[in-house]
């Protein structure tokens, strides 16, 4: 700047330097600014801090997450100090979401009054995983001659890898089942397979339910209880006892009743003579079958 003094002929300058410098300030950057991840992964963004104009201090960092849920995230380091030899660093974003969704990350940088912030963006998507199903799901044999159900095994999200194929019979004894291979490999191109399932018989089937007892007679002549009104574990016995004042011939059922299934039993009781109230017991057996 000129400044210029001046009384008719006479004139006479001054010359004024102004050096004009930008305040001392930082930024702060993020790279990638988009990140994808499997839920369950962990996804991470480097944080740049990098000063300006001879910006000296600590900055402090710190996240805030949108939406609030489903995501969690951590920053390594929490602050990072600038000095005129170390004018920039560096902290790592971690985040791992619980929930497939998008997410916004702001990261702030912070010193003093001063903030700047970053914004990363993630991108959750369900893990890679893969489904079974059975066709059919029930398979009905005689004792000796195999039954088969198709197994299907199809990829999701992008899964890829080789399935090792099992299986386990419950009972342990009476089925015995192959797979015709033991092992599918689900790629990109061939995102499904399919195993056959063949099982065959030595015996029938172990009923392991709990049947419940129940007992009807001919007549209101003919009183009966039972002394056990479930059998549980498959098998097991309980007493009908049975009383009358009055001679004649009486039947009584048993029903025994598990879910959709159901068997019953009659007794017959020929009541002879009437000195005094006649009982007589019997006992009826529930067995597999």
């Amino acid at each position: 700047m000129t400044v210029t003094g001046a009384s008719g002929a006479l004139s006479h300058s001054a010359i004024v330097t102004y050096n004009v410098t930008l305040p001392a300030d930082f930024t702060v950057a993020a790279s990638p600014t988009s990140v994808s991840v499997a839920v369950g992964s962990p996804g991470t963004s480097t944080i740049t801090v990098s000063g300006l104009n001879g910006f000296t201090g600590t900055v402090a960092l710190s996240d805030t997450i949108s939406p609030s849920t489903g995501l969690t995230c951590t920053l390594t380091p929490t602050s990072v100090v600038l000095t005129s030899s170390t004018t920039s660093g560096t902290s790592t974003l971690s985040c791992t979401g619980s929930v497939a969704g998008s997410f916004t990350v702001t990261v702030t940088g912070t010193s003093g009054s001063v903030s700047h912030v970053a914004t990363v963006t993630y991108a959750v998507t369900s893990a890679p995983n893969f489904t079974a199903t059975a066709s059919p799901t029930t398979v009905s044999v005689a004792v000796g001659s195999p039954g088969t159900s198709t197994i299907t095994f199809a990829a999701t999200n992008g899964f890829t890898g080789t399935l090792t194929l099992s299986d386990t019979v419950s009972p342990s004894t009476g089925l015995t089942c192959t797979l015709n291979t033991t092992s599918i490999a689900l790629n990109s191109t061939s995102a499904s397979g399919t195993a056959t399932l063949s099982c065959t018989a030595s015996t029938t089937g172990s009923f392991t339910g709990t049947v419940a007892l129940s007992v009807t007679t001919n007549s209101t002549n003919l009183s009966c209880t039972l002394s056990s009104t479930s059998i549980t574990g498959g098998s097991g016995t309980s007493t009908l006892s049975c009383s009358s004042a009055t001679v004649a011939n009486y039947s009584a059922a048993v029903t025994g009743t598990s879910v959709s299934l159901s068997h019953s039993v009659t007794v017959i009781f020929h009541v002879t003579t009437v000195s005094a109230a006649h009982s007589t017991q019997t006992t009826v057996t529930c067995s597999p079958g």
